[in-house]
């Protein structure tokens, strides 16, 4: 015979494995949403023949633009030639 279990439901241990459960299924859903900006940024800056550089240096607020041998922020401003 097996002894049974003698734990009592804890109600806080549930409400933050389902909050736990909902803050993840809102992370996922998070990073399916930025993945598909990513994907369309990159799509709309091959179009009109701009690369997106990297995370700008002078703000870190924005991605670089790079067109035409000159990298540009559209958050700051700041300019370089590359």
């Amino acid at each position: 015979m097996t002894p049974r279990s003698t734990r009592v439901p804890d109600p806080r241990r549930e409400r933050t494995t389902a909050q736990l459960a909902v803050l993840t299924d809102r992370l996922e859903a998070t990073e399916r949403r930025q993945q598909q900006l990513q994907n369309t940024l990159a799509g709309l800056a091959r179009e009109v023949g701009v690369s997106v550089g990297c995370v700008c240096g002078h703000c870190d607020e924005s991605h670089t633009l790079i067109k035409d041998g000159t990298m540009y922020c559209p958050r700051c401003g700041y300019r370089r030639s590359v």
